[in-house]
């Protein structure tokens, strides 16, 4: 697994500002989870963060544990009121076979290389449903801010990404019970503040671009950016629930073909 503990612990002062939904779409978001997932059993958030879906589920009365491997962010978590949590890895759950109805991961399994392990563990503890939340930017103008830092980091042979597969390409490969639309947000921002987020490194796909390269991108943005002062942020956000048995299986596959290899 990728050590991603200090990374995030650095960033979680600043996490829920430069990842914040538009106003009034986490408690849409919640609203579904409610919606579609059962509530009469324990849910187990992995990578909980701080706790920003965590919070208005249980707000919607789910009984939800959240586990993480950064101890800043599960301070952030329990400021906002969650108790049952626990620094744990993804990984290596800490739970017996079965423990949860449900489990939730967001944002999560990009960040980890094996994220079969990941999926094996949810598998392992989840005994019903599996629920991530997508979000789809194309043809938002912050998306395009990013792929010219990416482009420009390329140019000097540096390919930015993540070392995992994001939740919502998990429909390519394990079929979801359901895909349900949950919103379509549009908000305008600074791009002094956009440009902001990438020179102070906030996301964690660029905390391992060389000073050089990621000097260089900067350069390119504030060149392609000087005559624009506001981007526009498109969002499409969606809510993806699989059957825990499918991932099971999937996770069971992955694990004889990683053995026979």
């Amino acid at each position: 697994m990728r050590d991603v503990r200090a990374s995030f612990d650095r960033v979680a002062d600043r996490y829920d500002e430069t990842r914040a939904y538009a106003a009034g779409v986490i408690e849409r978001i919640a609203a579904a989870v409610e919606i579609n997932l059962p509530m009469n059993g324990r849910v187990l958030d992995i990578g909980v963060g701080t706790g920003r879906l965590a919070a208005p589920m249980r707000a919607c009365g789910f009984d939800v544990v959240g586990i993480d491997v950064s101890s800043m962010m599960l301070g952030k978590a329990r400021g906002k009121g969650l108790d049952q949590l626990l620094l744990a890895d993804a990984m290596a759950l800490p739970f017996p076979d079965g423990s949860f109805q449900c489990s939730v991961s967001v944002h999560v399994t990009h960040l980890i290389s094996d994220w079969p392990k990941v999926l094996s563990e949810v598998g392992r503890v989840t005994s019903e449903r599996y629920a991530s939340v997508a979000t789809e930017r194309e043809g938002c103008e912050v998306e395009e801010l990013q792929r010219t830092y990416e482009e420009a980091c390329a140019e000097l042979g540096h390919e930015v990404k993540h070392p995992g597969l994001r939740e919502r390409d998990l429909v390519r490969i394990i079929k979801p019970v359901k895909v349900v639309d949950v919103a379509d947000s549009r908000e305008t921002v600074l791009k002094a503040d956009a440009i902001e987020r990438y020179r102070t490194r906030i996301y964690s796909n660029i905390w391992e671009v060389p000073e050089h390269v990621h000097d260089h991108a900067m350069d390119r943005l504030e060149e392609t950016y000087r005559p624009i002062t506001t981007l526009e942020r498109k969002e499409r956000i969606s809510l993806i629930v699989w059957d825990a048995e499918s991932v099971r299986e999937y996770a069971a596959r992955a694990d004889l073909a990683g053995r026979e290899d």
